[in-house]
């Protein structure tokens, strides 16, 4: 099995600088450093990371937390697609991640309570913000690094974060459906104290004030088909005019295609819908589901980015923004305007 001493001679390097550049100091220059993870792949070298940590009480182990809602998590490609590009940017670093879940939120901080005691983890990423989130203020008593997926409810200034302009995203989808000529469009939901599903429901509230319409909510996780169409019948004797729908997300997006589908009387109205985050299934909705395109994957590595970088104490906070872009495909459907 290769060592250190293995990797620094096939780099042409000293122990200590190939150990550094394994590990993504700073203090070493980007060309030494791709040198030495060249030689360290070719070498199939692998660091012994359970007995680093032994032996600086320190882990080089990064802790993804998971939202709560774990229905979500297992059943949304958009975590799994931002845990790749966590993993993607942390393992070119010599860095590991460990995910800390929880089917409640005391659990989720038991388990992250464990995770600084025991596994000595001093950075987190945060793969969500909700507002008065418990996980946030044991961070803080920890005085541990976390950088947040999403923007951060409190101290945005002083909090290191990634995100979409989320606002600007629910303004897009909403006016895109305004440009096809919708004039009652409801906005699906499920659960507002979720930053970015009220700050895309911000956006499409925007669209709607600018053109004068009115907002139509719905907030409903169709969790069971027969739970679906008693809502879905509930909102449209309410709301008998709508005729497209902004969905948080795309899954949700999808749950309410599949409902609308299976009711003759509906799906024959054939409402137009946009959701976000443009997964892998929207290509096999039918019709196939124009997606606002967020890229999860990038999130998590320009998160995993800030969390493996060397913060000074005074440093200011970190946000970066990535863009999105409406990925048009076949489920929005152009009307003559109603009044």
């Amino acid at each position: 099995m290769a060592t250190i001493k293995d990797v620094a001679q096939r780099a042409g390097v000293s122990p200590s600088t190939a150990s550094r550049a394994m590990h993504g100091s700073k203090i070493i220059s980007k060309p030494t450093r791709d040198k030495v993870i060249k030689a360290a792949r070719e070498l199939n070298y692998a660091p012994d990371f359970n007995a680093q940590n032994l032996a600086t009480k320190a882990s080089n182990t990064i802790g993804v937390v998971l939202p709560v809602d774990h229905h979500e998590i297992f059943s949304n490609p958009f975590f799994l697609e931002m845990i790749r590009g966590i993993n993607e940017v942390c393992s070119k670093h010599g860095s590991m991640t460990t995910l800390a879940t929880g089917i409640s939120s005391e659990e989720l901080v038991h388990n992250i309570d464990v995770m600084i005691a025991q596994g000595h983890i001093r950075t987190f990423i945060l793969l969500y913000s909700e507002k008065d989130d418990p996980v946030v203020e044991r961070l803080k008593q920890f005085d541990v690094q976390y950088v947040v997926i999403g923007k951060p409810y409190q101290e945005i200034n002083k909090t290191s974060y990634v995100d979409n302009d989320n606002v600007q995203a629910g303004t897009d989808a909403a006016q895109y459906l305004v440009d096809h000529g919708h004039r009652r469009i409801g906005f699906l939901c499920t659960d507002l104290s979720r930053m970015v599903q009220s700050d895309r429901m911000l956006g499409y509230q925007r669209v709607m004030m600018q053109n004068q319409l009115p907002n139509i909510m719905l907030s409903e996780r169709f969790e069971t088909h027969a739970a679906g169409v008693k809502a879905l019948h509930q909102f449209f004797d309410q709301n008998p005019d709508v005729t497209a729908f902004v969905a948080v997300d795309d899954m949700l997006a999808l749950k309410l295609q599949q409902v609308l589908h299976n009711d003759p009387d509906w799906k024959v109205k054939q409402f137009s819908l946009i959701g976000f985050n443009n997964s892998i299934f929207s290509d096999l909705a039918h019709p196939m589901l124009t997606s606002i395109a967020v890229f999860p994957q990038r999130l998590g590595e320009e998160a995993a980015k800030i969390a493996l970088a060397d913060h000074p104490t005074d440093e200011l906070s970190t946000a970066v923004i990535v863009p999105h872009q409406i990925v048009r495909r076949h489920s929005v459907h152009q009307i003559k305007a109603l009044p």
